[in-house]
């Protein structure tokens, strides 16, 4: 999915993103890259959510994660 944004969106979703990974961070978790990197290009619009829920599934196959 590709998602026309402004400039503007970009930089508050990019905020939104960083402000996600220090509350990990805060709360003792570290985030992967990949995930990072997959937030990252939502916050472009380049995918939608659910499809980086589908690369965590796919990267943690030996995890038991509650699937939707």
């Amino acid at each position: 999915m590709t998602t026309a944004l402004t400039e503007e969106q970009i930089q508050r979703n990019m905020r939104a993103v960083a402000r996600a990974i220090a509350q990990q961070e805060l709360e003792g978790l570290t985030v992967p890259e990949a995930t990072i990197a997959d937030l990252r290009r939502v916050a472009r619009g380049e995918i939608d959510t659910a499809e980086v829920i589908r690369n965590i599934h796919s990267r943690l196959p030996n995890v038991p994660l509650r699937r939707q």
